[in-house]
């Protein structure tokens, strides 16, 4: 069972938040369509992760071999 307290925001402040939050919700998208892109253009193995500035391997997986996929 959860006990956490909760305070509802008023609906009036939800509505002024709503379209903001869509556009989040848009630009997300966006953002992970161009990422998934990307990443199927340069044969990013699964698993790496988005950093900012590349792709990085998972702390738990080997470096790939070079050429092990020829």
């Amino acid at each position: 069972m959860n006990d956490a307290q909760r305070i509802d925001a008023p609906a009036k402040l939800i509505e002024r938040l709503r379209p903001a939050q869509e556009q989040v919700q848009r630009l997300q998208a966006e953002i992970q369509a161009a990422l998934f892109g990307a990443a199927l253009a340069l044969d990013v193995p699964d698993g790496w992760l988005w950093d900012g500035s590349g792709w990085r391997a998972p702390n738990n997986t080997p470096p790939p071999v070079d050429g092990a996929d020829d």
